[in-house]
């Protein structure tokens, strides 16, 4: 398999009114907010959440080659335990079964030699495509060398771009790490005691927390990051509750816990209510996990998310594997994954699976292909 591999990048998340109204933002005459004894740019920040609060438009490509037949698609999530990851990953199976692909799902577990060991498995399967979701290039490269030698073509969502890939499907995690930073700035009156989580083994996750670090200082100068934890995947369960438990007992100054992954607010949501200042502490997360979502409409210490249509990605992901069959993708994209912050003020319906009928986009877009 031969591809010509420059960089075009198709841009799904209509950007304009966030661009527009972050540049709103920085015209906006600087207010101090004083209550909690911190200074933020108040009226700033206000309209930087309205503008993040807006619901998505997951657009549904305009047109699509004809639909390959005969084809099998091997689906690798990061691990199925995670619900972020699943949520792509079921999506993207359904989305191929629609199109008569036989496809079956590998679960590496997190683990990346269990990673490697099921792109082995495709390999042997005979796969045509293989979909993944988060997947970490760096930890599995030498077997996408393989499976792309062995004309398999590969689809990649929820991390940086990398074109060991064909295909990612990527959220803009600065954007992430700004639209959290704000909202712990606005929310606190500027007065913030932080503590962060994350996991440096996914970079997206990695490239969240830099954003994160970088935004706070610029948009709420006087609130702390008092402990950063780094910790696993497989840790979220087990390992991650009493490190929190351990650090708001030597630091009770702390009322926010910025965390990296759904998984890990719901993980650590109990031995946080049950701390000595439990009933003071919120925490954010992201991905608009349901477990997530019903957290905070129950007021259960998260007040947060910054979520994103993993449903969506899974069929686009889908979509795109059918034109790298076709013949009608020869270079390497990147799409931007869309993204909102939602509060209980805010939230959507749930069980959320986006703000358009994308679904219906999609199956009108290949029966018409077919």
């Amino acid at each position: 398999m031969t591809h010509s591999r420059s960089r075009a990048i198709a841009a799904i998340l209509a950007a304009p009114l966030l661009i527009a109204g972050l540049a709103a933002c920085s015209e906006t005459a600087p207010e101090t907010d004083a209550s909690s004894g911190g200074s933020v740019d108040a009226a700033s920040l206000e309209q930087m959440m309205q503008d993040f609060q807006a619901p998505l438009d997951e657009e549904v490509p305009s047109s699509s080659p004809a639909i390959a037949t005969g084809k099998s698609v091997v689906v690798i999530p990061c691990t199925y335990a995670s619900e972020a990851c699943a949520r792509g990953a079921d999506s993207a199976m359904e989305a191929a079964e629609l199109l008569g692909w036989e496809t079956r799902m590998i679960d590496p577990g997190g683990n990346p030699e269990k990673a490697r060991q099921a792109i082995d498995q495709a390999m042997q399967l005979g796969a045509d495509g293989i979909i993944f979701t988060a997947a970490v290039g760096d930890q599995i490269n030498d077997k996408l060398v393989e499976a792309r030698e062995a004309g398999i073509f590969l689809v990649n969502s929820m991390s940086p771009g990398d074109e060991r890939f064909d295909v990612d499907i990527t959220p803009d995690e600065d954007v992430s790490g700004k639209m959290s930073a704000a909202a712990i700035a606005l929310d606190s009156g500027g007065d913030a005691k932080i503590l962060v989580t994350t996991d440096p083994a996914f970079p997206s996750i990695a490239a969240r927390t830099v954003a994160f670090e970088k935004w706070l200082p610029e948009l709420c100068p006087d609130c702390e990051i008092v402990e950063t934890l780094e910790t696993q995947m497989s840790q979220l369960q087990s390992g991650l509750p009493p490190q929190i438990q351990a650090t708001l007992t030597a630091k009770p100054q702390i009322d926010y816990i910025w965390t990296h992954t759904g998984a890990a607010v719901v993980g650590s949501q109990a031995t946080v209510e049950r701390s000595a200042n439990g009933d003071t502490i919120k925490m954010l997360s992201f991905d608009g996990n349901s477990a997530n979502l019903d957290l905070i409409m129950n007021d259960k210490s998260q007040f947060l998310d910054v979520i994103k249509p993993m449903e969506w990605g899974g069929y686009l992901m889908v979509h795109q594997m059918n034109r790298l069959f076709q013949g009608d993708l020869t270079e390497y994209e990147i799409v931007d994954m869309p993204k909102r912050l939602v509060t209980a003020d805010s939230m959507p319906e749930l069980p959320w699976t986006g703000d358009s009928d994308w679904k219906s986009g999609f199956e009108e877009l290949w029966a018409s292909a077919k």
